[in-house]
């Protein structure tokens, strides 16, 4: 067997200790590379020295690091998902309607709030559609959108009253920007503010009312005077027995018509009246609705009109029972006109909160919609000339709102109109 020469051994092992430096150096940045990736600090050279690290494993190393990297991403996808369902969770529950849309005006997202808002069908079916198709029921985007502003100049844009399905919005529109600063799409904010419209439409209705009030208190003032002159000269001239009956006919028609005028004055007063001085009582409802058939069954009959009733136990209301009964005659009254012949009348109670209903609903014709938000105004009436003042439901009205209650009118799905008085119960 031949000796190995010891130079040849020295040069192989200076060899080897060179191969196994590179190994440990190669199999160190591998590990530590493998640390880099799943946010690791490296290792120095104090925390594993090249003997232990000559003894790892190195598929192992692969195989544990890529276990570790998977369940940090586990991890980091759970996390995401949580917060992705956090985020949606506060789009949906904000109080006002939120789109996402592209630029070609397709619908991405939109909160529950905005579907509720706008349309009847369920989110998942109106993403990717158009937001003027969805929304506005256009064929194209309007000039008047605001989307159509904001993608154009990429700024934000404010509306601040639009109407859709008879409610009063306000829109923003704010423009949605990729990483490069470049507009994408467009976040549409849709604010309901109809309570806020009509609040604003009912404080100038009551100033205009208070000024026609007034002015209507003045000329009722100097009216009756000579009126009651006219009224009172006609009956003494009625007296004359050498009358001819040409005349007696024209004195009673100017007493008829004086009496007429009378009424009209008495109604102008009654509209005018202050809330000071009507006193506020106590009501119960079932007997004023009974009071005012009762005084209105002849002229039912006479239209043959049938008035039929549902009264429920209900409790007693705040109010004038005399007033109360006074509304309930001006509805039922107005029923049995827009009626005409041949009709019929239900009228219910019920609770509702800590309300009570009384609601009216006849079978006549119903009222239009380009008429319904006036029929409370003072001297509106659709009735022809002589027939009517266009007081008795404005004086309804504000003896209705004065008492803290409610009054509107709904056309029926069915056929005619449904009246709603609703009065706070007096506890």
């Amino acid at each position: 067997m031949k000796v190995p020469d010891p130079i040849s051994l020295q040069t192989e092992n200076r060899h080897l200790k060179v191969l196994n430096k590179r190994y440990i150096q190669y199999i160190r940045e591998k590990v530590n590379q493998l640390l880099e990736v799943m946010g690791t600090q490296p290792l120095k050279p104090e925390e594993l020295d090249d003997e232990t690290l000559l003894e790892f494993d190195p598929i192992g190393i692969v195989a544990g690091a890529f276990q570790q990297i998977l369940e940090h991403l586990r991890q980091t996808n759970r996390e995401l998902e949580l917060a992705r369902d956090e985020l949606q969770a506060i789009f949906n529950a904000t109080g006002v309607g939120i789109s996402i849309i592209d630029s070609d005006f397709r619908i991405i997202r939109c909160n529950e709030k905005q579907r509720q808002m706008l349309v009847s069908e369920p989110s998942e079916d109106i993403r990717g559609r158009f937001c003027y198709e969805v929304y506005c029921y256009k064929d194209s985007p309007g000039l008047d959108c605001p989307a159509v502003e904001t993608l154009a100049t990429g700024r934000a844009v404010t509306l601040r009253e639009v109407k859709k399905k008879d409610k009063y919005f306000q829109v923003v529109t704010t423009p949605l920007k990729d990483h490069e600063g470049r507009t994408k799409g467009v976040i549409e904010v849709l604010i309901d503010v109809t309570e806020k419209k009509k609040a604003e439409e009912l404080m100038l209705r009551t100033e205009k009312m208070v000024s026609l009030g007034q002015m209507s208190a003045g000329i009722a003032h100097e009216l009756n005077t000579p009126l009651g002159s006219i009224l009172g000269y006609s009956r003494l001239l009625l007296k004359d027995k050498n009358l001819t009956e040409k005349q007696i006919e024209w004195l009673g028609i100017i007493a008829e018509q004086t009496k007429r005028c009378s009424r009209i004055i008495k109604g102008l007063l009654d509209f005018a009246r202050l809330p000071e001085e009507t006193p506020v009582g106590r009501c119960d409802v079932n007997c004023a609705i009974n009071s005012a058939v009762e005084l209105l069954k002849k002229e039912a009959l006479k239209r043959k009109i049938r008035i039929e009733t549902e009264l429920n136990n209900v409790p007693i209301v705040r109010g004038s029972q005399s007033e109360i009964e006074q509304v309930f005659i001006n509805i039922l009254l107005n029923a049995l006109q827009a009626i005409g012949k041949d009709g019929r009348v239900h009228i219910r109670t019920y609770n509702e909160d800590q309300m009570v209903v009384a609601e009216f609903k006849d079978t006549g014709p119903g009222i239009p919609e380009s008429i319904r938000h006036r029929i409370f105004d003072p001297f509106f009436t659709t009735k022809p000339v002589g027939e009517g003042t266009g007081l008795g439901l404005s004086i309804s009205s504000g003896i209705v709102n004065r008492i803290g209650g409610t009054i509107e009118v709904v056309n029926s799905p069915e056929e005619g109109s449904i009246f709603r008085v609703r009065l706070v119960a007096d506890a």
